[in-house]
């Protein structure tokens, strides 16, 4: 698992992606649109940065316009420009984009932004690492292992660069992740922010010891693919739980999309439905003895742990949280899980997309 460096950027931080791109006199053109186009023209506000046109990959232009732009083919934007700087504004793990992306890293100056898929007022810039390094050196000492601490400290050059060659090297195999953990003593699990069983589908691949899943998942429309998937599923019981993971049980306003986005409260980075729903500490769930606990449910992990104190304590699962939902995710939990739980050994791990999503913190107790 090879990695660009195995430290953290120099402090304090002098300069970010943004303030690269506020000095750039090369046209700078953005590439794709929709949500993350949205927030990354309000972050160009900000920086009075100037944006000359938006395109779409050869074969995707329909003759369409996006905030006054026509959207015009890679091709026409080579063709228009001698040079140029692109701005990356969506998100991929599809192997065959990463490789079409690497190509153009490799001829063309590309920035790919690290935008927050929740907290949007929280950006992860020059000014913010600067306040908040002590805490990110504290999180990157605790991890307990040297790939550990190479994927994190890529990351964190990643977020303030831009600069997709930190991230294209620091990835594992979901094979790998799973390797960590010793699977023969898994019966039974939690998976917080089940989605419609995919997750669940994962843990019955990786770990055969499992026997029994609780799955929780708030949207309703995933709750409804992820109650078919459990009826028709023999193997394991999964038992569907239509219910956000939170730090106690009361009910609150979540915000619906019916996918990866859908957030609780107004915390929410894209405007959604808004709908009543259950919430849960996951302590409430089953006095049985749970060996695994998986939490990636979208910006609400902190909560979600605060709510799984008792099984933590008294059964010692092994858990698998996930660091990229907010900006502070990858130093706050990381720092607040070591302090709180001294037992655990942490190691930090990474699956191969852009921008920086899918990082996982795998928890396993000591001894």
């Amino acid at each position: 698992m090879p990695y660009e460096s195995c430290f953290l950027p120099a402090y304090p931080c002098e300069s970010d992606m943004w303030d690269e791109l506020s000095r750039e006199s090369r046209p700078i053109v953005v590439y794709g649109m929709g949500n993350g186009a949205d927030k990354l023209f309000e972050r160009f506000e900000k920086y009075s940065i100037s944006v000359t046109d938006v395109f779409a990959s050869d074969g995707f232009v329909r003759g369409h316009s996006y905030r006054g732009y026509r959207v015009k083919s890679f091709s026409e934007i080579k063709e228009s420009y001698s040079d140029f700087v692109i701005v990356l504004s969506f998100a991929t793990r599809r192997e065959e984009v990463l490789g079409m992306l690497e190509d153009i890293d490799e001829s063309y100056t590309m920035y790919v932004p690290d935008m927050p898929v929740a907290g949007a007022s929280e950006y992860f810039d020059r000014d913010f690492y600067n306040t908040h390094y002590e805490e990110i050196l504290k999180a990157y000492s605790a991890l307990s292992d040297e790939d550990s601490r190479r994927c994190f400290a890529s990351v964190i050059r990643f977020k303030l660069t831009g600069k997709m060659k930190y991230l294209t090297s620091a990835y594992s195999e979901k094979c790998e992740l799973y390797e960590l953990i010793n699977r023969k003593k898994i019966s039974l699990a939690i998976d917080a922010g089940a989605y419609r069983g995919d997750t669940a589908e994962e843990m019955k691949a990786y770990i055969p010891s499992l026997k029994r899943i609780y799955a929780v998942e708030p949207d309703l429309r995933n709750f409804r693919k992820l109650k078919a998937y459990s009826e028709a599923e023999s193997g394991v019981e999964i038992i569907p739980i239509n219910a956000a993971a939170w730090c106690d049980d009361s009910f609150g306003d979540f915000n619906s999309s019916g996918n990866r986005n859908s957030t609780i409260s107004a915390t929410a980075s894209f405007e959604h439905k808004e709908q009543s729903v259950r919430l849960v500490t996951l302590d409430s769930l089953s006095d049985a003895q749970i060996d695994y606990i998986k939490y990636d449910v979208e910006g609400a992990e902190y909560e979600a742990l605060v709510g799984s104190r008792g099984i933590i304590r008294e059964h010692s699962p092994v858990l698998l949280v996930s660091l990229y939902h907010r900006s502070r995710d990858i130093f706050f939990l990381v720092n607040y899980l070591h302090e709180s739980y001294p037992e655990y050994c942490l190691y930090l791990r990474r699956e191969r997309c852009l921008p920086a999503w899918e990082i996982d913190l795998i928890m396993i107790p000591k001894g």
